[in-house]
């Protein structure tokens, strides 16, 4: 049975699509096989936004409703504000994670439709120059995604409050130079631990 939501260190995180636009092959939902931590993540269809607000309950239950499955939830950009919207109408703090390549996608700036509906938006960036990001992460745009996704972190600042770029400490990544992009840009940065054997909770 697909998930639409799951519950993960009292946030809930909503799955509504399986599409992204990096292909990873680290990702655990891969090496995993579409599963975390005792939740089936792969979706026979992609979930209709009623769906997915059935699936959440009372959503003032969590401390954060996060955009994150086995996908970037902004290839399904109306269904996130659709969704972002009736959680707002119920004053929860949301948070989309992405590979923050929305806006290459969309060939236009996206982020002015996402503003006073995201509290935080977290951007993925696991390399320290265009070479490496495409080699660890066969992004959609090659290797002019590095620069897209920097550029998305920048422009972000202007519409969401806060702005996060993440890395997963990937062996022989140079985690130090990623968080001195970020310091660069202005944002803040977290970094994420590698996951390698599956983990059942």
């Amino acid at each position: 049975m697909s998930v639409y939501s799951y519950k993960y260190g009292g946030n809930l995180y909503l799955n509504i699509t399986n599409r992204c636009m990096m292909a990873c092959p680290y990702c655990i939902k891969y090496k995993w096989t579409g599963k975390f931590r005792g939740h089936s993540l792969k979706l026979k269809k992609e979930p209709t936004v009623q769906q997915v607000i059935d699936s959440i309950g009372d959503p003032t239950k969590y401390g954060e409703i996060i955009f994150c499955g086995y996908g970037d939830a902004l290839i399904r950009l109306n269904e996130v504000i659709e969704i972002s919207k009736w959680l707002k109408s119920k004053n929860v703090r949301i948070r989309i994670n992405t590979a923050g390549l929305a806006n290459r996608y969309y060939n236009k700036n996206i982020l002015p439709q996402l503003k006073g509906l995201t509290d935080v938006i977290s951007i993925s960036l696991n390399g320290t120059n265009p070479q490496e990001h495409n080699k660890l992460n066969n992004p959609m745009f090659n290797e002019e995604s590095f620069d897209e996704i920097l550029n998305f972190a920048k422009l972000a600042k202007e519409y969401i409050p806060t702005v996060v770029i993440t890395a997963v400490e990937l062996p022989g990544l140079d985690i130090s130079k990623i968080k001195e992009i970020a310091k660069t840009i202005g944002v803040l940065f977290r970094s994420r631990p590698y996951l390698d054997e599956y983990e059942e909770h």
